[in-house]
């Protein structure tokens, strides 16, 4: 048996089959069925319909130099849109704090401080002290320190040498660099996301499982036959704006409180100094 799903891709009708409901994705994981809301099914037909399953790449990068990608990816985080990130980095990269590898605290913190127009109004960087510390830690370890890598993994380890860089910002910064799949970005949404389906156990946490996560990430991502760097962006963009559905979904499958479960990340500070 298997599951037939029918959507529209710009006025044409589309046919596409997937396994049966109680068919196993992977090793303890069902498809389930493709309407109920975060099964695998349900995260498989959503990559179709969106057509994010023929996209190239993830949009949430800054597309250029390794030391770009380290400065975007840092100046990212808890309570920091992608938007604002992005205005961020494009001021930090406009003023040359990042080409020049620039090491003053003081400089990156001016830069920060500055107002960002964005979509017409107004906003301010969160965390500019915190994060111009760590950004100008990071340009004082590029000077002296070579980070290598050719590859998605070993990349991500030589990333891990820089203070206030953890995994999930190491691996963030190897797969926008080098558009590699070897390498996942798990932050509260994607660990809720795999609670729901059953792909991470509650007994998981990030702090000390990221890599078992990672690998049962990936893993999933191949039995979906998508890229990793593109299911975990329709994810996270999909369990932001379900927001309290999913929480309740998650407090319906598991029990108490889900923050508890599947913790919301630490405030810049304390996350930087953890590594994620």
């Amino acid at each position: 048996m298997s599951q037939i799903i029918h959507y529209f891709m710009d006025d044409v009708e589309v046919c596409r089959e997937m396994p049966d409901a109680d068919d196993f994705v992977m090793a303890g994981v069902r498809w389930g069925q493709p309407w109920t809301l975060f099964t695998p099914a349900y995260w498989l037909s959503q990559l179709w319909m969106s057509g994010a399953d023929k996209q190239a790449s993830s949009r949430y990068r800054a597309g250029g130099s390794l030391y770009d990608e380290i400065a975007f990816c840092m100046l990212g985080g808890y309570g920091i849109t992608a938007d604002l990130a992005m205005a961020a980095f494009e001021a930090c990269r406009d003023s040359g704090l990042i080409s020049r590898l620039e090491p003053s605290v003081a400089k990156w913190t001016e830069v920060l401080q500055q107002p960002l127009a964005l979509n017409g109004r107004i906003h301010r960087y969160r965390y500019p002290h915190q994060k111009a510390r760590y950004l100008a830690g990071a340009m004082a370890f590029l000077q002296t320190h070579e980070v290598r890598g050719a590859r998605g993994r070993e990349l991500r380890d030589s990333l891990l040498q820089i203070l206030g860089v953890g995994p999930k910002t190491a691996g963030w910064i190897a797969r926008n660099y080098l558009d590699t799949d070897e390498v996942a970005i798990l932050d509260v949404h994607l660990v809720r996301a795999g609670l729901l389906c059953e792909l991470f156990l509650p007994s998981h946490r990030l702090q000390r499982d990221y890599l078992a996560m990672e690998l049962r990430f990936i893993e999933f991502c191949r039995a979906l036959n998508a890229r990793p760097a593109i299911l975990d962006c329709l994810i996270w963009d999909q369990m932001r704006a379900t927001g309290g559905i999913a929480r309740n979904a998650l407090r319906a499958k598991l029990g108490g409180d889900p923050s508890s479960i599947a913790p919301r990340s630490k405030p810049a500070l304390l996350e930087m100094t953890t590594g994620d």
